[in-house]
């Protein structure tokens, strides 16, 4: 399996004084596998895994001087770690909190050692431990983008068609293929182990049953970051949110019986555990669109489409034989697939932050299901089910902000017409990262 942040990490490897990385995300999103591919450019790997050794753990508790800490690996661990030519990986660090203190003292003493931490529930860590800006560089990773989907499926060279056809439509026959992809991959989701099974033989079942062990395998997580009392919270918000998506997030809706600010707590916990994500409104009068956010309004999304679908348990052979994706679940399936696109294909140094904007008005509401930044301008972007269909929104939006042009995501092929720019839901990767400039 070929993963994009692996080129960033690879040229990080080639740097002679590399800062410190922590790996961040989800439980089996693939952060140790992105390390333990890493370690194959280096002549020596050391990884530490603090929940399987956690006598290791002395070592910082003694000191952190880095120094000291190498040579008591080197000793206790019998290897090899010098400066030039080893990756030290330190696996599940959460486990080992002086570990992620001492990180910035390996940039400070030990500058040209090649230093890699990951960890799951990391950010329950990360909030009670203080890191000099300058000192560790973050890596936000994601499951498995439609693209990184096609890839690991042997289907590169569809990739690169997108790419090269430059928003142009393509043929009948790769445009049907690439939105048949789109189906599978709204079943399958990103998460690697789920994508890499289907990947050798492409039977569904034995995907799905894997989702389903994931699934459980994060409400087994969920005593480690909660109180007792906060368990049976969780669990409710667990199987609610999918069921809440393309909505404003109400927690009526969950259990009128449990208060907001519970129900809120509990789903603050799940949003540091990088299993959903809020896409809060914005008004959207300038860049960053985050300064401008209602913290009030929110939607959510559940982090993987794949493990979204399982939840609401769907007839995955209704997606194969459904020629129109926005037939699922009333269409918020293609709603959250567009969303999770626009975080998985965001800068991963930084957290991704996705917003809707709406407007309320007796007489004309209006929503745009997602707005942008691309370029330093606002764009809105509307998933829609056909290729004509009600603008209203859009139009509303893109008068009052005096928009260049408008986006429309859908199962219909590229098009340009009266300012929209319409692109199928295979698109997504091509306009978010070449951009889009409608006067060339």
């Amino acid at each position: 399996m070929k993963r994009d942040l692996s080129e960033k990490l690879n040229l990080w490897a080639g740097k002679k004084k590399p800062k410190p990385v922590i790996l961040r995300g989800p439980r089996q999103v693939g952060k140790s596998w992105l390390a333990q591919k890493l370690g194959e450019k280096f002549q020596n790997f050391v990884e530490i895994n603090f929940e399987m050794q956690p006598e290791i753990k002395v070592f910082f508790e003694n000191s952190l001087e880095p120094v000291k800490i190498v040579t008591d690996i080197t000793n206790y661990l019998q290897v090899e770690i010098s400066s030039h030519n080893t990756l030290l990986f330190f696996d599940e660090i959460q486990q080992a909190p002086k570990a992620i203190t001492a990180l910035r003292y390996f940039y400070e003493k030990m500058p040209e050692l090649h230093v890699i931490a990951a960890g799951s529930l990391l950010e329950f860590e990360l909030r009670n431990i203080s890191i000099p800006v300058g000192r560790v560089s973050f890596y936000y990773v994601y499951p498995l983008t439609f693209s990184e989907y096609l890839t690991a499926l042997g289907n590169h060279n569809l990739r690169e068609m997108i790419k090269e056809n430059n928003f142009f439509e393509l043929s009948d026959p790769f445009h049907e293929k690439l939105l048949q992809e789109v189906r599978n991959y709204a079943i399958i989701g990103g998460m690697p182990e789920v994508v890499d099974e289907y990947s050798k033989n492409f039977n569904l079942q034995n995907s799905i049953n894997i989702q389903s062990d994931i699934l459980q395998t994060y409400i087994t997580d969920f005593h480690k970051y909660a109180r007792k009392s906060q368990l049976k919270y969780l669990s409710k918000l667990f199987t609610a949110v999918p069921h809440q998506a393309g909505q404003k997030f109400k927690y009526s809706n969950v259990d009128k019986n449990i208060k907001s600010t519970v129900l809120g707590e509990a789903l603050d916990l799940l949003e540091m555990a990088g299993i959903i994500y809020k896409v809060y409104h914005s008004s959207a009068n300038g860049i960053p669109l985050g300064a401008q956010t209602n913290l009030s309004k929110f939607k959510v999304i559940f982090f993987d489409i794949g493990l979204t679908q399982r939840i609401l348990n769907l007839d995955y052979n209704k997606f194969l034989l459904s020629s129109d994706i926005f037939l699922i679940h009333n269409g918020t399936i293609a709603e959250l697939i567009v969303g999770l696109e626009l975080i998985g294909y965001s800068n991963p140094r930084e957290k991704s932050a996705v917003f809707y904007w709406h407007r309320e008005k007796r007489s004309s509401n209006a929503e745009i299901d997602y707005v942008i930044p691309v370029n330093n301008k606002i764009i809105p972007v509307e998933v829609k089910s056909s290729a004509t269909g009600s603008m209203k929104s859009l139009k509303i939006f893109m008068a009052s902000r005096q928009s260049q042009f408008g986006v429309k995501i859908s199962t219909h092929p590229y098009s340009f017409h009266n300012k929209v720019l319409s692109i199928p839901f295979y698109g997504i990767e091509h306009f978010i990262k070449a951009g889009y400039d409608p006067d060339l």
